[in-house]
């Protein structure tokens, strides 16, 4: 599990977490290829993030989901 600390950044009266920040990064990227996440998909993308889960867990969920088995 990796360390969660953020820092926030006020943007008027919010404040803007660096997960706030990388997640809409991630979505606008994805956009910008053409692609159109699901709340699934950026909830996967979040808990990468987080550390909640790691990259070959969230692909092993993919896996998972998508086999045909």
């Amino acid at each position: 599990m990796t360390d969660t600390a953020q820092s926030n950044v006020i943007l008027g009266s919010v404040a803007i977490s660096d997960i706030d920040r990388k997640m809409a990064e991630v979505e606008k990227g994805q956009q910008l290829a053409g692609h159109f996440p699901d709340a699934e998909a950026l909830g996967r993308a979040r808990r990468i993030l987080t550390g909640e889960t790691t990259p070959a867990e969230a692909r092993a969920e993919l896996d998972a989901k998508y086999s045909r088995g």
